[in-house]
């Protein structure tokens, strides 16, 4: 965390700077998440929409729009 923080800082408005450094210190404004393969039988849990996203190699909004539909599958 402090290598991107003086890596963007230099870049960055101190009003955007202090949010930056408050959403990395603080993990509660995420959303976890359990992803089960059907596949496989497997559940996976992420700490986050994003890190999911990243993961599965989908859009994070796709996997928003289908939490929000209540769709089980993408």
């Amino acid at each position: 965390m402090a290598s991107l923080l003086n890596i963007v800082s230099p870049f960055m408005h101190s009003s955007m700077l202090y949010k930056l450094k408050y959403s990395l210190s603080n993990p509660s404004n995420r959303n976890k998440i359990e992803v089960f393969d059907k596949d496989t039988n497997q559940t996976t849990y992420y700490n986050s929409i994003s890190e999911a996203a990243i993961t599965l190699n989908c859009n994070h909004t796709s996997i928003l729009y289908n939490i929000k539909s209540k769709k089980k599958t993408l």
